[in-house]
């Protein structure tokens, strides 16, 4: 809805959505759901969760496909190991990772949010910024060449 505040990598994001959403495509033409004799959301929760994932799909594919299903089915394992407390730690990822996006969009674009109404993320980025926190949040890369060797 307003690209003015997101990062460059939303071209990669529907690359990663589209090759995602095959990928469902493909393992739902393989295991089709039958809306009238079950639940078909919780048999979809169910197809998706009994994925083997023991093979890495990126040693099946190599890097052909950007799709992300079955590294969730396997962050989906993993998350339920936690048992309850792994809403905590979800909510912490989604606060942090909201946090990092808010600092990753241009000033200029949350100031002219703010006379309409404003965007959830223009309000994390005010507290962010609030709290002094905005360098929790910033990356660096530095490279250093070392030549004659």
């Amino acid at each position: 809805m307003r690209p003015s505040i997101m990062s460059t990598l939303v071209g990669l994001a529907k690359i990663r959505f589209q090759d995602t959403l095959a990928e469902a495509e493909r393992l739902f033409a393989r295991n089709p759901l039958q809306p009238e004799l079950e639940d078909p959301d919780k048999k979809a929760c169910e197809i998706i969760y009994g994925v083997n994932t023991d093979i890495k799909p990126v040693q099946l594919k190599g890097d052909r496909s950007k799709s992300v299903l079955f590294d969730a089915c396997r962050l989906a394992k993993e998350l339920n190991k936690f048992g309850n407390r792994k809403w905590v730690l979800i909510s912490k990822v989604w606060v942090e990772l909201l946090s990092y996006a808010a600092t990753q969009c241009r000033p200029s674009a949350h100031v002219e949010l703010i006379g309409k109404g404003g965007e959830l993320i223009t309000f994390v980025w005010l507290l962010v910024a609030h709290f002094g926190l905005g360098h929790c949040f910033q990356t660096t890369t530095v490279a250093k060449l070392i030549a004659g060797k």
